[in-house]
């Protein structure tokens, strides 16, 4: 029925061109057919549908009346693609999407990722800015496991472990270039530990906040067997300053290089669901190789670039850092504005930064460092050109060329500051994004159900011409019956006759 009529039976105007009522779901071109079988079937399941999606199950949003509206509409639309009859119908990658916007609706996280290839430097920067090193800076690759950090009253670490089925998808994602990975797993003799934690219980453990970076390495490190089972780590900090959201949540991922592509993706998808993305790359190692890392993780982010940060790590490793650095930044700057990166060269400035969280982070331990510990800082004294005879009094300069005190200002003022607006931007944007899938879905629907029609109804043409040309052949014939059966009457008259005066004559 077109847009703007009625229901023939609730009397609801149709906002749509549609063939049943969105409001009861009655079949609304009723006075085409006379055979009320021909969609009444349809009709009850239709009213079926729009009966339990009536009733479906509210989690109310009591942060914000614009994600309760939006929670409450994707509650039906997952409700809708659950049906029995839309079963294999839906986008493989659509229910998880609902899943996710739900998840993040319900428990909101501001997610500020901090991505890059093996050993750039990722721990080491949120070490620096959580302000103490929590996660392992050791000198083999380290971070083996997702980790999260946020804010909590309580100190504590969470572990979550794959499932049997999660474990053998990622087994199974080995690449050719898992070697490494294979003969450590030996190594350490991880099979043995594998029947253990392979679909263990959740692990939840409060402790002391000086016991969290060694309970941390036990799950974490890549020098521990157990690491390999284990999806995900949340540590809660209580020493993070009183102004520091615990809805915001720094994501410590493993490399995207990852030989093991169950892995990749995770970081992959974590990249595509942040709010927030700093990508790390060394500053004394900026390639093509780089910017190709850097353009990976645009691609995830294409849909809000200025939310992508690049941080040039290990700045103080430049021959002249200060220097080489203004050379550095002005052939990133080239490389990395315009199409598939950022749009101006103005975002570009602001949102590639160098660091030198190593540096810092040794400056603010100063006063437990051993004599073989201070030796970078006297090295990067020597590059600076400082006093080293009173090194001590260089820390506070030093702590601020590693410009994280400025990483630290663009999260607090463009983003902590900021993050419920930024959060329900995003929210938005998820939304209109399922909301889009779901309209293209209905689309695809309602044009296969209208060839459907189209094609029923030109089979029914097809057939009634054929008994139109039936029933001609069929007159056609009785004509010519009739003829014949009137040659025969005629003959046989005459044959009568004939015999009739053959028979006077004798």
């Amino acid at each position: 029925m077109k847009k703007g009529s009625t229901c023939p039976v609730c009397g609801k105007e149709q906002t749509e061109e549609r063939y049943f009522c969105a409001e009861c779901g009655s079949f609304l071109d009723r006075d085409s057919f006379e055979n009320k079988e021909l969609y009444g079937l349809a009709e009850i399941k239709v009213k079926r549908i729009l009966e339990n999606l009536k009733y479906t199950p509210h989690s109310k949003i009591i942060w914000s009346d614009m994600v309760d509206l939006y929670t409450r509409k994707v509650e039906t639309y997952r409700a809708l693609t659950m049906l029995p009859e839309m079963k294999g119908r839906v986008a493989v990658d659509l229910p998880e999407k609902m899943e996710h916007f739900l998840r993040l609706c319900r428990e909101p996280e501001f997610q500020i990722a901090f991505v890059g290839t093996i050993k750039t430097g990722k721990s080491t920067l949120i070490n620096a800015l959580l302000g103490h090193n929590y996660a392992s800076m050791a000198v083999t690759p380290e971070t083996a496991a997702l980790t999260k950090f946020r804010s909590s009253q309580q100190d504590y670490v969470d572990v979550t472990f794959y499932s049997a089925q999660e474990w053998k998808r990622l087994w199974d994602s080995r690449t050719s270039a898992a070697d490494a990975f294979m003969r450590e797993y030996k190594e350490l003799c991880a099979e043995s530990e594998k029947e253990n934690w392979v679909g263990h219980a959740p692990i939840h453990k409060e402790l002391a906040n000086e016991e969290i970076e060694r309970e941390l390495a036990k799950w974490s490190s890549s020098r521990s067997a157990v690491h390999y089972f284990v999806k995900e780590i949340e540590v809660g900090i209580s020493s993070l300053p009183a102004d520091f959201p615990k809805q915001v949540v720094f994501v410590d991922t493993p490399g995207l290089s990852d030989p093991v592509a169950y892995r990749s993706e995770i970081t992959k998808q974590y990249i595509r669901n942040a709010n927030a993305v700093f990508v790390c790359v060394e500053a004394q190692k900026l390639q093509m190789e780089e910017i190709n890392t850097i353009s990976s993780v645009f691609s995830f982010s294409s849909h809000n670039k200025s939310k992508v940060h690049v941080i040039a790590s290990k700045w103080d490793k430049l021959n002249d850092p200060i220097v080489d650095w203004k050379k550095e930044k002005e052939w990133m700057k080239k490389q990395l504005v315009g199409k598939g990166f950022f749009d101006s060269k103005e975002m570009a400035e602001t949102n590639i930064m160098h660091s030198a969280a190593y540096i810092f982070n040794l400056c603010r331990d100063y006063g437990k460092l051993d004599k073989n510990g201070k030796k970078p800082l006297f090295q990067f004294a020597i590059a600076m050109d400082m006093d080293l005879e009173n090194l001590k009094g260089c820390l506070p300069k030093m702590m601020e060329l590693t410009n994280i005190s400025n990483i630290e200002k663009v999260i607090k003022e463009k983003l902590v500051r900021n993050y419920q607006t930024l959060l329900c931007q995003d929210i938005e944007k998820a939304y209109k994004d399922i909301h889009y899938e779901l309209k293209r879905f209905a689309s695809e629907q309602k044009r296969e159900t209208g060839e459907i029609i189209e094609a029923s109804y030109a089979d029914m043409q097809e057939v009634e011409k054929k008994l139109e040309e039936q029933k001609r052949n069929y007159e056609e014939v009785q004509r010519s019956r009739e003829q014949l059966t009137k040659i025969l009457h005629m003959v046989e008259e005459n044959t009568r006759k004939r015999l009739d005066q053959f028979l006077a004559l004798q």
